[in-house]
């Protein structure tokens, strides 16, 4: 299989990040382990996208302007998404985590935290902290 027709079949991933550095540092991650990453800096501009219903992954951080990261996940399961859907944020807790699993999210990461706890919970393997 050439390389454009295995990018093709990548598992489509949204990622929505509001910090530009870290969503082009969680891009290049994601896209090396086989992702097709289509990232966006507000939910709001990926729930615009056509092709976000048909994405198998989403990782998505909690604070956002206009919609919070629950908030975007709600709307696309509206939509009929049932993707894996990771929460990524710098406002951690255990109530924030619970809502989070409430509403669908396979994980809840605190900022910072090592690449390889991103990608296992992306994968579903279990994240050690």
């Amino acid at each position: 299989m050439n390389a454009t027709a295995q990018r093709a079949s990548a598992p489509r991933l949204l990622l929505v990040e509001g910090n530009d550095a870290l969503r082009r540092a969680l891009q290049l991650l994601l896209t090396g382990q086989g992702y097709q990453v289509h990232a966006f800096s507000r939910a709001v501009l990926a729930l615009a996208d056509p092709l976000a219903i048909t994405a198998s992954h989403l990782v998505i951080d909690y604070d956002l302007p206009e919609a919070d990261g629950i908030d975007a996940l709600n709307l696309l399961q509206l939509h009929g998404w049932k993707g894996r859907a990771v929460l990524i944020t710098v406002s951690y807790s255990q109530r924030l985590r619970d809502a989070a699993l409430r509403a669908g999210f396979a994980a809840t990461l605190p900022k910072p935290f090592p690449d390889a706890n991103l990608i296992e919970a992306v994968r579903g393997a279990p994240a050690t902290k």
